[in-house]
């Protein structure tokens, strides 16, 4: 099993809620992991997709969908912090296409969103990508792996 998939695999558990995102499909990929955001006191605060069938590089995680409930709040940069935390503990990369989805509730244009996720550590003009700060948690499942 890659990182990748060990990090969508462990997201994906994390959380009860499921919902149904249609999303753009990358060709390399054939299962996308679309779930409800909780925030530590588990209440619902925003949607993620997520997907770790690129072939490309087994340790990239695409991004295929965030939104936040209640735009503005604050609520998506607590899902991009704890997306990015839990990267850097798998030691995967995320990658993600900044674009705004117009819903009415939107408080960023494009340009906005590309320098809120430039905040975070990504880079990139559009498509960005984001390497791991840290690889702790997955050279622990490595090592587990080869006992």
């Amino acid at each position: 099993m890659t990182r990748a998939t060990h990090y969508v695999n462990h997201m994906y558990s994390l959380y009860d809620g499921r919902a149904a995102v249609t999303v753009g499909v990358n060709i390399d990929s054939d299962s996308i992991h679309p779930f409800v955001f909780e925030d530590a006191c588990k209440v619902p605060i925003g949607l993620i997709a997520l997907s770790a069938d690129g072939v490309s590089n087994p340790a990239d995680v695409d991004i295929y969908h965030i939104s936040a409930f209640m735009p503005g709040k604050g609520q998506g940069s607590q899902i991009i912090k704890f997306l990015c935390d839990s990267a850097d503990e798998y030691g995967v990369r995320l990658c993600i296409q900044a674009e705004v989805q117009h819903n009415g509730n939107q408080t960023m244009t494009t340009p906005e969103l590309i320098d809120w996720y430039l905040k975070f550590g990504f880079t990139g003009s559009r498509l960005l990508h984001r390497e791991p700060v840290a690889k702790l948690k997955y050279k622990e499942l490595e090592s587990r792996q080869e006992e």
